[in-house]
């Protein structure tokens, strides 16, 4: 068996710039992927404002909407899979004797892992294309437009299926500790999706911008599993099936089943809004929608910032936890909780205060976005399910069962509140309806059993 590989190991200019901030280079490559984004990102809002009109924004992003339902279909397992693999590859890297009983049955479970992630992700990619063309057309059949949307459906969504099912090898090599490699890719991905998204714009692609930006985000995952990573794989595939009692069914699925319900919960409660506003019988519904979208583009940016501070530490904290560090891993959580919550805090701030000076300019650009109250009230939401995903993060780093009974009740709460004040006040009754709920039902409810937790363990 191969040797995992030791990430952080420092070197160059940019391994002195990790020490002097305290920053390991994952972390950099992350930022460095979101500084892109945040760089990037009015970029390609200003290509889209000019590509489509109001209304054909609102198809855009609701086709981005329905390949994002592959959320559901991964059913929370990367997280599951990347903590089980920190576990097993603190047990591996502590001995490295190959002989040691200990070292083989973690090496043993770590196949397992391997093997048991790409037969269930084979499955779901399957499901996925099956429910993303059948969502996809009704989502989009009732929408009067005159954009060619069902071919680039009917294409992209198989090409989406395919990075389903490269998940779980790259949530596995995270954990094992490949975090540089992972996170550098991850930033060449974003780099280059970005310039072919910019060119097909320009272009007057229209739709099929999503697509040729799918290709690419799948094109990256082969490479990292099937070229760069290959070695890895190939050193666990002859490994026989560990002797301890330890399977898939016993040790992984008990944990899985949960986050899934968790997952989907939060994908219903959180991540169709754009759908849920097209969706209106109204002649205003495609419109709303189309301010909606570059709005939650520019918030959904800010929140995978914050939580970038959150995931990658999350290996580590699962790896500290593993190798019976508790004290460690408790003092990098609440650092990386604390910086993660002031990021988004004063980066929605931020945003909040720029819409609301954009009539200043006298240019019309507000009118792309939400108002500015909507946005506030949107915000406070989006902190409280910050604050909800911080609590389950170093809970599955503790490989501890997620509270799912609280998690799933005030998520289908805001889920169903959600779905119906947006259907009846389009975006205004969505972004109330959504702060309601999720800072005084599902963040409670989720604190409550998240402080038992603590007590106890």
């Amino acid at each position: 068996m191969a040797a995992l590989e030791q990430s952080d190991a420092p070197n160059s200019w940019l391994a002195r710039i990790s020490q002097r901030l305290q920053l390991d280079r994952p972390l950099l490559f992350a930022l460095a992927a979101k500084s892109w984004q945040a760089i990037s990102g009015p970029i390609t809002l200003i290509l889209v404002i000019s590509a489509f009109s109001v209304s054909e924004r609102g198809v855009y992003y609701g086709l981005v909407n329905i390949i994002g339902i592959q959320a559901i279909f991964e059913l929370g397992l990367l997280n599951v899979l990347i903590s089980q693999a920190g576990n097993e590859a603190a047990k591996i890297n502590k001995k490295n004797n190959s002989a040691d009983h200990e070292n083989q049955l973690a090496a043993q479970r770590m196949a397992l892992l391997i093997t048991g992630s790409w037969q269930w992700f084979l499955m779901a990619a399957f499901l996925f294309v099956l429910a993303g063309l059948g969502f996809g057309w009704l989502s989009l059949a009732s929408v009067e437009t005159q954009l060619n949307w069902w071919l680039p459906l009917a294409v992209v969504i198989p090409i989406a299926g395919m990075s389903i099912a490269l998940a779980p090898a790259l949530a596995i090599l995270e954990g094992a500790g490949y975090r540089d490699s992972i996170y550098s890719f991850r930033l060449l991905q974003i780099v280059t999706g970005s310039v072919v998204v910019w060119i097909a714009l320009a272009a007057g692609l229209g739709l099929w911008t999503i697509v040729l930006a799918t290709i690419v985000q799948t094109a990256w995952m082969s490479y990292v599993v099937y070229v760069r990573h290959r070695d890895f794989f190939t050193s666990f595939r002859a490994l026989p099936l560990p002797n301890d009692g330890f399977s898939w069914s016993r040790d992984v699925v008990p944990m899985q089943w949960r986050v899934a319900a968790i997952s989907v919960a939060h994908y219903l409660a959180s991540q169709l809004f754009v759908l849920v506003v097209l969706g209106r019988e109204a002649a205003e519904a495609a419109t709303d929608a189309g301010r909606l979208g570059p709005t939650l583009t520019i918030t959904t940016a800010i929140q995978m910032l914050a939580l970038t501070w959150v995931q990658t530490k999350f290996s580590l904290v699962s790896a500290h936890h593993g190798a019976g560090e508790r004290e460690q891993a408790g003092t990098m959580w609440r650092q990386t909780a604390l910086i993660s919550t002031a990021l988004l805090c004063l980066a929605l701030g931020t945003l909040i205060l720029l819409i609301t000076i954009l009539p200043w300019f006298g240019r019309g650009w507000e009118l792309n976005f939400v108002l500015p109250w909507q946005l506030a009230v949107l915000s406070v939401g989006l902190i409280a399910n910050h604050l909800l995903a911080l609590q389950s993060f170093y809970v599955m780093a503790r490989r501890a069962n997620p509270f799912w009974i609280p998690s799933v009740v005030g998520l289908l709460i805001t889920a169903a509140a959600v779905w119906t004040f947006g259907r009846m006040y389009s975006t205004s009754g969505l972004v109330v309806a959504y702060a309601v709920t999720t800072g005084a039902i599902a963040l409670p409810l989720h604190t409550w059993a998240y402080i038992r937790f603590r007590r106890e363990k």
